[in-house]
């Protein structure tokens, strides 16, 4: 059984790729593509498998996407040639930040209304009125979880990080398929296994009342540690296909609501002009803010301590910590290049940021500089 129904359709198996996207395009077969990839990727194995399981009467249209972080620009460029080219549906291919634009880009097409329309902040997604095309999404393990879950943070023609959250950008379709993530370096392995235990790890912390989630939290966790100890430079296609299941779960667990590792991280990325490596800073982030939690007396009353089959509230502070030590990431927030005039930007954007409505205590601006200080 390889069809998982839950936000969305997804197809999950090793060498699935083809056979699933055949299956996919051959019911849309009076559709038109607009495919969104980069150029390796296009040139390269991924974009081969593609040409074998697009059936032959299946018409398309190819747009290359060329930056590393998601833009408004870039967005409305794809809008336009999905209009241009009378496309019915896109079929988006890549890293997550590919996935991503893919969203933004739907909702550009749906609607006659700038991107800041549809800010979380803002409550935009009450403005998502008109029917999107559809969206099938075939992510690598760099920013899996952005082909399952409803989220994009993209930067503004006026250089605003916003992000914009809701179930009606969840793609229609998702292809998790193990062996394209075969020849993956060990640093995007670590970044996804981070990923995954950081999710997995808020989910539970969240007060949000949602068994369901945290029961698909506690599997990922356990898959997503595992997955941490694995992480390797080995073609181990069993481990693969674990990271990707803890992505999964990780992605399914996010509507309980992100916290505090994802409004630090995001506020970081909104004061700093160059892509940051969002998972090398979650790897630095988790084990102080778990510390943080732990001298507020939270840990104990969330079900992260039985998870991880514990009874100190310091031991899980120690064991996520030994986790994420030694993964081949940077190791300080100045590693990454962030200086401490960006950090004091984002302190006090990062305690205003919604996410902080997840978390089981809310710290104002000092306390997240005294967690940023401790890691740069």
């Amino acid at each position: 059984m390889t069809l998982i129904d839950y936000l969305n359709r997804v197809h999950f198996a090793e060498n699935i790729l083809e056979e699933a996207l055949w299956a996919e395009l051959e019911q849309r077969q009076d559709d038109k593509f607009l495919i969104l990839i980069t150029s390796e990727d296009l040139q390269g194995e991924l974009g081969e498998r593609l040409k074998s399981g697009i059936p032959g009467q299946t018409r398309t249209v190819t747009f290359e996407a060329s930056g590393l972080v998601p833009t408004e620009a870039e967005a409305h460029r794809a809008a336009v040639a999905f209009r241009d080219t009378n496309c019915d549906a896109i079929l988006a291919c890549g890293p997550g930040y590919v996935i991503t634009l893919a969203k933004a880009m739907r909702l550009l097409v749906g609607h006659d209304a700038p991107l800041s329309r549809f800010s979380e902040a803002e409550g935009g997604a009450l403005h998502i009125t008109h029917a999107l095309p559809e969206l099938i999404a075939v992510p690598r393990l760099k920013g899996f979880v952005a082909g399952f879950n409803g989220l994009v943070s993209i930067t503004l023609d006026d250089g605003k990080l916003i992000d914009i959250a809701s179930r009606s950008i969840v793609p229609t379709v998702t292809i998790g398929d193990p062996t394209i993530a075969a020849g993956e370096p060990a640093a995007v392995l670590a970044n996804a296994s981070v990923e995954a235990v950081t999710l997995c790890t808020e989910a539970l912390l969240s007060p949000n009342y949602n068994p369901p989630a945290n029961g698909i939290a506690m599997d990922g966790l356990k898959r997503g540690l595992q997955a941490v100890g694995a992480v390797s430079d080995r073609a181990d296609l069993g481990a693969r296909r674990e990271l990707m299941a803890a992505c999964i779960n990780a992605a399914m667990v996010q509507h309980k609501g992100l916290g505090l590792a994802h409004a630090i991280t995001s506020s970081l990325c909104a004061v700093v002009a160059a892509p940051l490596d969002k998972g090398a800073i979650k790897r630095l982030l988790l084990p102080e803010i778990l510390r943080y939690y732990n001298e507020n007396k939270v840990l104990s009353r969330a079900p992260l301590m039985g998870t991880m089959g514990l009874t100190n509230p310091a031991d899980v502070v120690k064991t996520i910590a030994r986790a994420m030590r030694g993964l081949p990431l940077p190791a300080s927030l100045s590693e990454l290049g962030i200086s401490e005039a960006q950090i004091s930007q984002c302190c006090e954007r990062a305690s205003r940021h919604r996410a902080i409505s997840n978390t089981p205590c809310h710290p104002g601006p000092g306390d997240i500089r005294n967690l940023l200080a401790s890691i740069y």
